[in-house]
């Protein structure tokens, strides 16, 4: 990780893991000794999601900013709260944001104050080849254009992808595998690369290193069981 401050994005298509993958990713940062804060902005499904996690990934070393004190299911009104807005401007630490899905999930973005001005923004989709929309190649590169948002900004560009192909506990290395290949192919074709591949912790023992095909393995331990949905 470099010396200058990092805004990580991940987004994806329903139930692709991207929460997962923000949230075990701000794990990696605080691991390596950099102080991050993970940003809930996923107002698709409002932003409760990842409340009843607050307190365990706080006293764990990473800052949360999410909206807190509503409660709604999807057809709620929801809003998101000045810290939140404000989260560039008023935060020195690296900076991890899980965003909702669909054509209006990265559009979020555009209410962070600082956001163009930011110098090193990676934004990341997650790709779960388990679910319909994500199910092979066609609708892959499909999704990839729904999902850029308006306006074409530069920082809802993706920089990279994560195979993060999963059936929960049934998960095995096959699935994975599988997935991964099915990404490979789709980053030839629209040139963007594969980051990581997401792996739960249970199937560590599957893979003979920390890599896959020379693409660095991101071992989950599964937090989301235990938020809200």
């Amino acid at each position: 990780m470099s010396n200058e401050r990092i805004v990580e994005i991940y987004s994806g298509a329903y139930a692709s893991g991207k929460s997962e993958t923000a949230i075990n990713r701000a794990y990696q940062y605080i691991k390596n000794g950099h102080p991050v804060t993970l940003v809930d902005l996923d107002t698709v499904e409002p932003a409760y999601c990842l409340r009843p996690l607050v307190p365990k990934l706080e006293e764990d070393g990473i800052n949360v900013v999410a909206q807190l004190d509503r409660f709604g299911l999807g057809e709620a009104a929801s809003y998101v709260t000045q810290e939140q807005v404000m989260v560039l401007k008023n935060n020195k630490n690296d900076i991890i944001i899980d965003v909702g899905y669909g054509a209006s999930g990265l559009d979020i973005l555009d209410i962070l104050q600082g956001i163009e001005d930011e110098t090193d923004v990676r934004n990341y989709l997650v790709v779960n080849t388990s679910k319909f929309e994500t199910k092979d190649e066609e609708s892959i590169i499909e999704y990839i254009n729904i999902a850029k948002g308006c306006g074409n900004k530069p920082y809802k560009c993706f920089k990279g992808m994560i195979s993060n192909t999963h059936f929960g506990n049934e998960t095995t290395r096959e699935d994975i595998v599988n997935g991964y290949n099915i990404l490979k192919n789709v980053s030839k074709e629209i040139n963007i690369p594969i980051f990581a591949v997401g792996i739960p912790d249970f199937l560590s023992k599957d893979f003979e290193t920390l890599k896959y095909d020379d693409t660095p393995l991101w071992v989950y331990h599964r937090m989301m069981p235990n938020a809200l949905w």
